[in-house]
């Protein structure tokens, strides 16, 4: 639960209140914007402009929801319209995600799994490219970042039913593709579908 001490005097234009609700969330916002940007210059930018953006906006802040869940609402707008902008292929989030720690193998991988895990990481990237953006960002955050129908349904500011149908549209459209490699122009033989997070087989 935030500070109410703090959040007052955020709410009230005070910069050191701010910084201390703030600071504990960076880690989180740097993550999220790295998976979705797939890029380390791009990720600083947005991360940076959504903590510009939370400060401008700190006194139009709702307190239902928690200082986190709207700032990871803002970050992940931010990135949303980067991307629109920019016409990033939104997929280079899974590079980003293993960068950063994700599906890292416990031991070094022989030259024919590396091959095979290359191959599979190209395949996963083609899928999830070829996802719509109203289902490749609630997979990413329900995946990836592990949060709740709920909480997703306060970032995108969207109904928990319509996360919920999204994110099992999502699953189901990139297993599809994953088992159909014609459906992403990958001509290889397919692949499991649980590679988003450390490959466990629950995440997708």
């Amino acid at each position: 639960m935030d500070d109410p001490v703090l959040v007052r005097k955020a709410k009230a234009g005070d910069a050191k209140a701010f910084e201390a609700l703030a600071t504990p969330c960076e880690p989180m916002i740097w993550r999220v914007c790295w998976q979705m940007m797939g890029s380390r210059e791009d990720a600083q930018d947005c991360a940076q402009e959504a903590f510009v953006k939370a400060w401008s906006r700190i006194s139009s802040w709702n307190e239902a929801a928690s200082f986190s869940t709207w700032l990871y609402r803002i970050a992940v707008t931010c990135c949303l319209d980067a991307l629109r902008k920019k016409k990033v292929r939104a997929s280079d989030s899974v590079d980003a995600m293993q960068e950063s720690g994700h599906d890292l193998p416990a031991r070094d991988p022989g030259p024919q799994e590396s091959l095979e895990r290359a191959e599979h990481n190209r395949q996963v990237r083609e899928a999830l490219s070829a996802l719509p953006e109203e289902q490749r960002t609630p997979l990413i955050l329900s995946c990836v970042e592990e949060k709740s129908y709920e909480e997703i349904a306060l970032i995108l500011s969207l109904p928990p039913g319509t996360v919920k149908s999204r994110i099992s549209r999502g699953r189901l459209a990139l297993k599809k593709m994953l088992s159909d490699p014609s459906q992403t122009g990958n001509k290889s033989d397919s692949v499991p579908s649980n590679s988003m997070k450390g490959g466990a087989s629950h995440d997708l």
